[in-house]
């Protein structure tokens, strides 16, 4: 297909039409995918989160997904620069990101995590807690460090995982993604 200003134009304006997604209204068509940024000192996403969320919203990007997050779980992530999407302190930092992009005109969305069987033994914030997963096997198909998940563990995560979603409705988030490749449990 060859490009011209007449298309080009109307592909613009299609961008910029408001799209409805059961129930939420979101400005535009442009939406920015998550990437880890690990800038979460001590997994509490601060100013500098808060700003870079609400220039996007402000530039034009209609729906944010952030960075993943950690849900609640002793084995959902592995690094204490990812925030996490639990605990009063961290709460109250994506209530502020969520406020700022709302302010700026944009929706956002977290991403939720849990790692899996991608943790790697011995990592922050939780060195001892195993990775985890239906099988027990890692990713890349070797044995070895982790855990196959009982009913009890499974029950834990739905549970961290249905906290997270809860409270990102109870902190003004207009709804959630949840992260379910690359091995991560879902």
């Amino acid at each position: 297909m060859t490009v011209t200003a007449s298309t080009g134009s109307r592909a613009a304006e299609i961008l910029s039409r408001p799209v409805a997604l059961n129930g939420l209204t979101v400005p535009n068509r442009i939406a920015m995918a998550p990437m880890t940024r690990m800038f979460s000192p001590g997994v509490v996403p601060g100013e500098d989160v808060r700003s870079y969320y609400a220039r996007r919203a402000a530039a034009g990007v209609g729906l944010i997904v952030t960075e993943g997050t950690y849900v609640g779980h002793e084995s959902a992530g592995q690094s204490d620069r990812v925030p996490r999407f639990h605990g009063e302190e961290q709460l109250a930092g994506w209530a502020k990101v969520a406020e700022d992009v709302h302010a700026a005109g944009g929706t956002i969305v977290p991403q939720l995590w849990h790692i899996g069987m991608v943790r790697e033994q011995g990592q922050a914030p939780y060195p001892d807690a195993p990775a985890m997963g239906p099988s027990g096997i890692r990713t890349d198909g070797t044995e070895g460090a982790g855990k196959a998940m009982t009913q009890s563990d499974l029950d834990d995560v739905i549970g961290a995982f249905a906290d997270a979603a809860a409270a990102a409705e109870r902190i003004g988030f207009d709804g959630v993604e949840l992260h379910g490749a690359h091995g991560y449990l879902l």
